[in-house]
């Protein structure tokens, strides 16, 4: 069966509106004769194992109705994890006042360093270091990551 992501991709996002959840990443797998759709999604507010349920059978249901996929075929649905990066800016503000691992550029030179989000406006980021603050746009991160406290 030919794999036609964008239209998947399509037919999941209204499903993915509806339950206020947005993709981060889709990924196709294909493993011992089926295929194997990962689903990387996040909430504004936090993501529920509940949430990730629904949503999966209601992209299966959808996309078997639809013929985009078949019966034998399975669908993930999951949060990237603590450990991957953030990708895109409306994960950012539920992630306000956590410490962050954070590449960015500034006049073209990259920069990596530990700093703390204090607030998320519009497209500008800022960032706490030793009481300096730093704002530094969205499109100006190359890699963010949220480092876990055991505090």
């Amino acid at each position: 069966m030919y794999v036609n992501l964008p239209k998947i991709k399509e037919i999941s996002t209204p499903i993915l509106n509806d339950n206020d959840a947005f993709l981060i990443e889709m990924k196709h797998l294909r493993d011992k004769g089926f295929d194997k759709y990962l689903f990387f999604i996040d909430k504004e507010n936090n993501l529920t194992i509940e949430d990730c349920s629904t949503i999966s059978r209601l992209i299966e249901k959808t996309l078997i109705d639809e013929k985009l996929i078949s019966e034998n075929d399975q669908i993930e649905v999951s949060s990237p994890g603590i450990d991957k990066p953030l990708k895109l800016l409306r994960q950012f503000p539920k992630h306000i006042n956590k410490k962050f691992s954070i590449t960015y550029t500034e006049d073209e030179i990259k920069k990596s360093q530990e700093m703390k989000l204090i607030t998320v406006n519009g497209d500008t980021l800022t960032f706490e270091l030793n009481k300096d603050v730093k704002e530094i746009k969205f499109n100006n991160i190359v890699f963010a990551k949220t480092l876990i406290s055991f505090k």
